[in-house]
């Protein structure tokens, strides 16, 4: 009997019924071990040695599998293909002393349907030790930020911090932004614009300088001397042109675009829409999140935008990249039920999308002087631009609510006459505030995945350091947080830091550095403020382990 260990039970029942006979799968439920919560688990003289547990309340299901992995032949990991996938598999594996005398494999599912299940277990390997190593050294610098800055916090302030790495990175996020806010001066700019008719067609255009820039009105006097100039000069058309302009088409969606386009066009929390994601993954709708889609894919999608619309609408040229895609084409958003069918529906059409043409728009201008005579032009001139879409291109599938526009034809030298002349203030706004969407886009610009930035997110809110529903922003608790971090671990904390570990970490996946070097050096750069207290005696079911291959554990 071949044993094959996934990490959920749906995913265990989606295998099962495609291996058929001779496989036993069997669930872990994500990590079974992890660093002890009552110490460090960190031995600080032996190279940052990690002492791993397993995790309360998972000693039932440890036995259970230590006993399947004992009677098995053979092991298959299908852990999600991730680093945490990877780490999460050999987790499992070391625990097992019968381990080191059966072969182990590594099975990557991109996708749950029969066909490409059968194709990853055709193509095994093994397990990767270099994504373990930047797994284990995330989570070793994470223990010791962690374990020291919250027992610092809680002395110096007095109460029970719960802070993360991550959630410190969106502290000091939502930090930033408010101190932008709170700096910001806003600026009074005067904008024109004039307003005309022409064979019943209306179009407005905006009033520029003589090179065709915006102009610099900065007080209320100059305003009224421009709209004095207007209302007693004459128009008259100077020049017109248009050209066609292309739209490129879409990426398929990553899970952090997702995760902001749900946001924005489903109205969709970030938690919600991450637990659809996981729901339709497993019953295999869709392939897993920033994986590169097979080019089987890739060239269904091509087969029903040749069959649906037509060679027309096929992309010359189609590069395969990370994202989120159908895993089976066929299945129109129509065809699923539930509250995934809307989350389905984007991912969808935004794979589809992505191999069509550009869409292209026409896109027509006038150009407009003005003065007191036409020997006698005023150094303004006005503009006014229009678009009209010429071939739809990959907004055939991808619609969207745009509203086109045309302009009249104007013979060079028509004389114009206004319906209207507008000079109006614009005060300049200040930076927006984040959304939960747009907090957790910039934590993954620092280096942080979308479900640790989610679940960061979802930490600050229950410590209650966040508040905000459409807008976020720091509670008082939050804002006494954030000012102990930057008196005491600014730069451990900074941004920049933030963007340098996950840079840190990537050279140990891709074998480019030691974790055991990396390690050192950010011990000697940070090791003076971090004091954490040092371990103590292991618990009776504490195992400490040296990072092998899990078949030499």
């Amino acid at each position: 009997m071949k044993i094959v260990i996934v990490e959920t039970s749906a995913q265990a029942k989606r295998l099962s019924d495609a291996l058929g006979e001779g496989w036993h799968v069997e669930p872990c439920s994500s990590m079974v071990r992890d660093l002890p919560a009552d110490q460090l688990g960190i031995d600080l003289e032996a190279d940052f040695r990690p002492s791993f547990v397993v995790v309360p309340g998972k000693g039932n299901l440890v036995r259970r599998l230590m006993k399947a992995l004992r009677d098995c032949e053979a092991v298959y990991a299908a852990m999600p293909p991730t680093r945490e996938g990877e780490a999460l598999a050999w987790h499992m594996l070391a625990l097992s002393p019968d381990i080191k005398d059966k072969p182990v494999y590594r099975v990557l599912l991109t996708a749950l349907t029969p066909d490409a299940i059968r194709a990853a277990f055709a193509a095994p390997r093994p397990l990767d030790m270099k994504l373990i190593e930047a797994y284990a050294a995330e989570r070793i610098v994470a223990r010791l930020v962690g374990w020291t800055i919250n027992a610092a916090a809680r002395q110096a302030l007095g109460f029970k911090t719960a802070l993360t790495v991550d959630g410190m990175v969106a502290l000091r996020l939502l930090a930033e932004r408010d101190a932008q806010t709170a700096a910001f001066t806003p600026e009074t700019r005067w904008r024109a614009s004039v307003s005309f008719v022409s064979d019943g067609i209306p179009f407005t255009a905006n009033v520029l300088n003589a090179k065709g820039a915006p102009l610099a009105i900065r007080t209320a006097e100059q305003a009224g001397q421009l709209e004095t100039l207007l209302k007693g000069g004459q128009f008259w058309v100077d020049k017109t042109g248009q050209t066609l302009k292309a739209q490129p088409a879409p990426v398929p969606l990553t899970l952090r675009g997702l995760i902001e386009t749900a946001a924005r066009d489903l109205d969709l929390m970030p938690e919600d829409t991450l637990g659809l994601i996981a729901t339709l993954y497993d019953v295999g709708w869709i392939t897993y999140p920033d994986s590169v889609p097979p080019s089987s894919l890739g060239e269904a999608a091509k087969a029903y935008i040749r069959r649906e619309f037509g060679t027309e609408y096929l992309a010359a040229e189609t590069p395969l990249t990370t994202g989120i895609a159908p895993a089976d084409v066929s299945r129109t958003p129509e065809a699923l039920p539930g509250d995934g069918a809307a989350v389905y529906a984007l991912i969808w059409k935004h794979f589809i999308a992505a191999h069509m043409p550009p869409a292209q728009d026409k896109l027509m201008g006038v150009r407009i002087l003005v003065g007191a005579s036409k020997d006698n032009p005023y150094p303004l001139e006005l503009r006014a631009t229009a678009a009209l879409l010429y071939f739809d291109g990959w907004r055939r599938v991808l619609l969207s609510d745009r509203q086109d526009a045309v302009l009249p034809v104007l013979p060079q030298g028509t004389a114009l006459l206004p319906t209207s002349i507008t000079v109006e203030a614009a005060t300049s706004e200040p930076p927006m505030l984040f959304s939960e969407a747009a907090l957790i886009g910039a934590l993954v610009e620092c280096g942080v995945n979308v479900p640790a930035a989610v679940a960061a997110l979802s930490g600050l809110r229950a410590a209650g350091y966040v508040d905000g529903e459409i807008s976020l922003s720091l509670t008082e608790v939050g804002q006494t947080v954030v000012a102990y971090l930057l008196a005491n671990f600014d730069e451990l904390t900074a941004l920049a830091f933030a963007r340098e570990w996950a840079a840190d970490l990537e050279h140990i996946a891709s074998g480019e550095r030691q974790r055991v070097e990396v390690l050192h050096a950010f011990w000697s750069r940070f090791g003076g403020v971090l004091r954490p207290a040092p371990a103590v005696r292991a618990a009776a079911e504490h195992k400490p382990i040296v990072l092998r291959p899990a078949e030499e554990v």
